[in-house]
């Protein structure tokens, strides 16, 4: 190989050399510490607000992101709801974003969602549209009388109470009418009968799913309330009333019952009693079959059931060894009556 080829083949090994070492231009951003950008709330709550709220960031767009909460909505402003935490993963650090909005300020639910802003180290920001879901009880709403005719005697007045009583192998089922004459004027068991049941959900507990709530029974367009007396003489409102009067409480621990509380009990510490919600359809309680036109509230007692008297009088089912109650209802609305807050401030 002569001289010249030689020097040609070293000339193109050099300049090849020279090329693989050139720094090869790329079109990308120059990359940023994600310290600096960092946007993502670790956790918001409002006041009401059931469970965690679910925090999204839209990966098409780096300027916004999403967080949905369940609230309870009863009793609440949605103009101006109550912002209780809003945290970040590291909040002590000198990077922590800063956001418009903290725990103490308010958001304006009230159109169905609201805007809030996270300025990052480096100032970027995203905005984050915060979304609700209403958390519901099946319990809420208002509730209104349904009354049947008698049991024993059809030609009885209409009421919605059915009571069931009476000693083993001697029980009677009938409505507080049937033997209407036990009644005087002035406290009818019907006198109810025009009332409205408003419930409201105002609060759950998280971990357990418990919910309570506050209870309205107002007295209807008569202005009465029931006062239940059998003959004058002996009073059966401790076990006839299902609901209070006026305003009261409600708690479900998820037992199935209902508990009733006193309007004083705030802290649904001491209920009341309990009390079942049954559904519409034929029933059978203590071997006595009768209809459930659409819903019904029942209260239990227990026994033992052994005033016996064998002259047989009204008294051994409506007044001794009563073993159930049934206020029969219907639901006519899933929210509560518009002036409940005003029944409770009264």
């Amino acid at each position: 190989m002569n001289r010249t080829v030689k020097r040609l083949i070293f000339a193109v090994f050099a300049l090849a050399a020279m090329v693989s070492c050139e720094k090869v231009i790329h079109n990308t951003e120059e990359l940023t510490d994600p310290w600096l950008r960092e946007r993502t709330p670790a956790n918001l709550r409002l006041e009401s607000q059931i469970g965690a709220a679910v925090i999204a960031n839209d990966w098409r767009d780096d300027s916004s992101g999403t967080v949905t909460v369940s609230l309870i909505t009863g009793g609440l402003d949605m103009s101006a709801v109550k912002v209780e935490a809003l945290d970040f993963k590291f909040p002590n650090s000198e990077y922590c974003p800063k956001a418009s909005i903290g725990p103490g300020s308010t958001l304006d639910l009230s159109g169905g969602s609201a805007q809030f802003t996270v300025t990052a180290y480096n100032g970027e920001t995203r905005t984050y549209t915060v979304k609700y879901d209403q958390f519901v009880d099946p319990l809420e709403g208002t509730y209104t009388f349904t009354p049947v005719g008698g049991i024993l005697d059809g030609s009885a007045p209409a009421c919605a109470f059915i009571i069931v009583g009476g000693w083993d192998d001697a029980v009677v089922r009938s409505t507080v009418m049937d033997k209407w004459w036990h009644w005087g004027a002035g406290y009818m068991p019907t006198d109810e009968d025009d009332n409205l049941l408003s419930f409201r959900l105002e609060g759950a507990d998280a971990i357990t799913g418990a919910t309570f709530g506050t209870l309205v029974n107002t007295p209807g367009e008569d202005g009465l309330y029931a006062n239940y007396v059998y003959n004058n003489s002996i009073d059966v409102n401790d076990m006839y009333r299902t609901f209070p009067k006026g305003k009261s409480r409600w708690s479900k621990p998820g037992d199935g019952f209902i508990y009733v509380h006193a309007w004083e009990d705030a802290d649904y510490a001491n209920p009341l009693y309990g009390v079942e919600l049954i559904t519409g359809g034929d029933k059978e309680y203590w071997g006595q079959a009768f209809n459930v036109p659409e819903l019904a509230f029942t209260r239990a007692f227990e026994g033992p059931f052994d005033v016996i008297d064998w002259n047989w009088p009204d008294t051994r089912w409506f007044t001794d060894n009563l073993r159930n109650t049934f206020w029969l209802v219907k639901k006519a609305s899933d929210s509560p009556i518009e002036n409940h807050s005003e029944y409770l401030s009264d």
